[in-house]
Parts: C-alpha cells; structure tokens; sequence
C-alpha cells in the first residue's frame, strides 16, 4: 500500500528503506540540533537575535532545512504506521492518509519559505504588517500548554498501563504483539516528536513577522509548567533516536536480533543517562 491507500508496487519496500536512511541522517541532524539548543543552551534563549546570528550563514540555513525536510517526512510517514493499524473504516483511513500528506506538504512549504525568505534586517525593524500581532504568539504559547497537558496526561495513562499489567501478571515485553514496551514507546516518543515538530515550524516562522513578536513566543519556553515538557522532549529524542539505532541493529545484523531485550534496556538506561544533563541546564535556567 502507498502512503494514500493505494497499492503501489514496491511502495512499502520504500518507505521501510526511507525510514531507516532518514533515521540515520536524523542521528546527525536532530543529534546536533538538539545538541546546539538543549545542552549548549536552553530553548528560551534561541531568541531572535541567535537564530539571525545562525541564519546568517548560509551552511546553518541548509542544515535546518535539511533537518526540517528529513525530521518532518520521517515523522510524516512514521505516522503512516499508526494510521494504518488504528483507524479500521477504510474511509476514516483514506482520510488519515489524506491529512498525512497535506499536513507534509504544507509545512514542508512553510518551513522552507521560512528558512530561505528570512531578511534579519527587516524582521528586526518590526515595520512588517503583522509585526504588532501579539495574539499570534499567545496562540502558539496556547498551543504549547495543550500539548504539555496532552504529554502529562499520556504519560499518566501509559504508566496506568503498565502498572495494570504487571499487577495482572502480564508482562508484555517482547510478547510480539502491541503491548511491547519497546514499540508502545518508540511510537509514542514518536508521535510526540511529530507534532512538537509542526507546533515548532509555525514558532519558527514567527521570525519573519518580527523581532518583538519571535520573541514573545519564544519566552513561553521558560514558563515553569512547560520544562517539564521540554524535558521530556529532549528524553523522547534521545530515545527514538537510541532504539531506532536499535531497531536497525536488529534488521541488519545476526547480533542486533540475538541482543534485543538486553539492548532494550541499555536503550533505556543510556536514554535517562543522556537527558540528565539537559534536565540539569534548563531547570537551573529557568528557575
């Protein structure tokens, strides 16, 4: 089946290929992304003036777009997967599959305008028609706290979860069906990242309108009720990212599949192991 539903021939064996080469070019792009905003600095403080002061060079401006354009097709078609296996009317699917590829395209579009059309000089004199919109950053902060409550609420449930399950004796791990700890979470942290994505592309695009109003937007960052979010965000990267390795391991080697479940937890401890330091950075920053 084709991303729309469609049979397409060889389709699938594609996207499964896509999945892991964009995979592997995210361990670089997102790695080093990450790297430059939640470790060397803290998201509130990729203000206007260090985003201009990156954009001005021309190799910063190619690599976001390479990481927008890898990150938002790889979560894109990630959600493909989700769609397939949870929506079961085939209209409600087509239509899920139709919105997959709407929502790629049209912040494909806008990332892209965002990142090549930016004039630092221009955005910096506010003199732009909607420099003076305040509304439009106060929307994205809404957006913000609705997708920290979604995240805190998720993670309620999924600990909810397994709690019940271990208390009915069931312990799901590796048992091939959906209830493998190890998938349950690379599609969660996965669908998470995707739509932190979309929010942070209209965030980014703010830029063009104006100094006052990127900056506005960007300083919902240090609200307290959002680092645990962003916390958790940077613990859902280095996770998709550790057990995606892992996964690769798995399908091209002999070893990967003999070492699953022990490769699982190293996963798991390397993931906490490495968010610890940017938890550390953005809480003695923002509080």
């Amino acid at each position: 089946m084709g991303g729309t539903g469609i049979a397409v021939p060889g389709a699938e064996r594609l996207i499964w290929y896509f999945m892991r080469i964009s995979g592997t070019l995210l361990i670089v792009l997102a790695g080093g992304h990450l790297f430059v905003t939640h470790y060397l600095n803290v998201p509130s403080e990729t203000t206007f003036s260090f985003v201009a002061a990156r954009w001005a060079n021309p190799y910063w401006r190619t690599f976001d777009w390479l990481l927008l354009m890898v990150a938002l097709w790889h979560g894109v078609l990630g959600l493909r997967y989700s769609i397939q296996d949870y929506l079961r009317s085939p209209a409600a699917r087509a239509f899920g599959l139709g919105l997959m590829w709407a929502l790629g395209i049209v912040f494909l579009a806008l990332g892209t305008v965002t990142v090549f059309a930016f004039d630092a000089a221009a955005a910096d004199a506010n003199s732009g028609p909607l420099s003076d919109a305040m509304w439009i950053a106060e929307a994205i902060g809404l957006s913000l706290y609705v997708f920290a409550v979604v995240t805190y609420v998720s993670i309620v449930l999924l600990a909810v979860w397994v709690i019940r399950s271990l208390l009915r004796g069931q312990i799901p791990v590796y048992s091939g069906g959906p209830g493998q700890y190890a998938w349950a979470l690379h599609r969660a942290t996965g669908i998470g990242i995707l739509f932190f994505l979309l929010v942070h592309i209209v965030d980014i695009s703010l830029i063009g309108l104006g100094r006052e109003i990127y900056d506005a937007s960007v300083a919902y960052y240090a609200r307290p009720v959002l680092v645990p979010m962003e916390i958790l965000l940077v613990g859902a990267v280095v996770y998709h990212t550790l057990n995606g390795i892992r996964v690769m391991t798995i399908d091209f080697t002999g070893w990967g599949h003999r070492a699953e479940k022990i490769s699982f937890a190293v996963v798991m401890v390397l993931s906490i192991l490495l968010t610890l330091p940017s938890a550390w950075l953005i809480i003695r920053a923002e509080f």
